[in-house]
């Protein structure tokens, strides 16, 4: 009886330490290095030259979607860097979007989700139709399939009760199943009389992150290092968390860097009192060759802007494994948005640069990622 009892406890623990990893800021296997080799560098689309991409999204190594803020449209790449077409451009018409958000691929189609609803258009970027949403407004960050999204607020603007909820939804049917609740505050937002701003600041707005892969779903607020993965259905699997101390800025730095000559003194400083004083932990969550990479943001007060500089890499069951340094050629730097402008799809990776006489630039490179066997 004895012995059971001991294998009993035993057992125990051991489920205990695979439900919550918590790791030391030092990676078990050291740093690792991308290799970057270019492949090529585009700075135009057709007759367009690159404005600000906010968004790219790589198929395989076949095409690439690119939506560019400032052009206010999408183009289509093909493997080698040569342009394609332009599509789904800013307006109110068929197969026109308002309010972009990230473009998704599945199952041979693009969607786009705006604020006009979730917009349809075949692979090689021909419109097909607009889901409208009925009810509550949802912000599908993940598609499982044509049918499913993942929701969940980035903010809390639209919650009154500052509680957010994760949800698995059919676009068609309307079932809902909530996978969790989570508490979001009114951190960035703003408000002068009747007018409203609700400031999305990468590196410094708490925002609730999400990741997917394998039936698993990777999330967690970006204000402290802790990831949940749970299911589906929303049963916990494990968490895992790194031991790091936040980056500390100060109410003068936040006014600094949110300064704009359309932007009222007394609405920046409200904006600049309600963020936090720490940078945010995390941007993005995604899984490559099964290890789990954390894409770590950071900010420069002079150019005011935003970048991806660094991502952890983490065993499938949470460990720390390894530190990678994103470093680009000496004359280039990745000129970062709130959406992926910066991407990896298997041996490669795209980015959205800047060289030194300020042209926007997106580049290619073949890249090295450790195993994940």
């Amino acid at each position: 009886m004895k012995k059971m009892k001991l294998a009993f406890i035993l057992f125990l623990s051991i489920a205990f330490l695979q439900a919550a990893v918590v790791n030391p800021d030092k990676p078990l296997k050291g740093e690792w290095d991308f290799k970057l080799k270019k492949v090529w560098e585009i700075d135009r689309a057709g007759d367009d030259l690159l404005g600000e991409p906010f968004s790219l999204t790589a198929i395989e190594d076949s095409l690439l979607y690119v939506y560019d803020a400032a052009n206010q449209i999408n183009y289509i790449f093909d493997k080698e860097g040569n342009f394609i077409r332009a599509f789904a451009r800013s307006g109110q018409g068929p197969g026109e979007i308002i309010g972009q958000e990230l473009i998704h691929y599945v199952n041979g189609k693009v969607y786009i989700p705006a604020q006009n609803g979730i917009n349809l258009f075949t692979k090689d970027g021909v419109y097909i139709q607009t889901v409208h949403q009925e009810g509550r407004s949802l912000d599908p960050r993940i598609f499982l399939n044509e049918d499913e999204i993942i929701s969940a607020p980035k903010t809390a603007v639209f919650l009154p009760d500052g509680k957010g909820k994760i949800i698995r939804k059919n676009i068609k049917t309307g079932d809902e199943t909530v996978i969790s609740e989570f508490s979001i505050q009114d951190w960035g937002i703003a408000q002068n009389e009747e007018i409203v701003v609700d400031i999305i600041a990468t590196g410094f707005s708490p925002l609730m992150i999400l990741g997917y892969a394998e039936n698993r779903l990777y999330w967690g607020m970006n204000t402290s290092y802790m990831i949940n993965v749970t299911d589906l259905s929303g049963k916990k699997i494990n968490t895992f968390s790194v031991k790091r101390k936040s980056k500390k800025v100060s109410d003068k730095f936040k006014k600094k860097y949110f300064e704009s000559p359309n932007l009222p003194e007394e609405m920046l400083n409200k904006i600049a009192e309600s963020l936090p004083n720490k940078i945010s932990f995390f941007h993005r969550i995604e899984v490559h060759n099964g290890l789990v990479y954390v894409f770590i943001p950071d900010v420069d007060l002079k150019s005011k802007r935003a970048r991806l500089k660094q991502i952890d890499i983490f065993s499938p069951e949470g460990e720390y494994l390894y530190r990678a340094y994103i470093k680009f050629e000496k004359n280039r730097h990745h000129l970062f948005s709130p959406l992926n402008s910066l991407v990896i799809q298997n041996r490669y990776l795209y980015a959205v640069l800047m060289d030194e006489e300020y042209n926007v630039l997106i580049s290619k490179y073949m890249i090295a990622l450790p195993n994940g066997n």
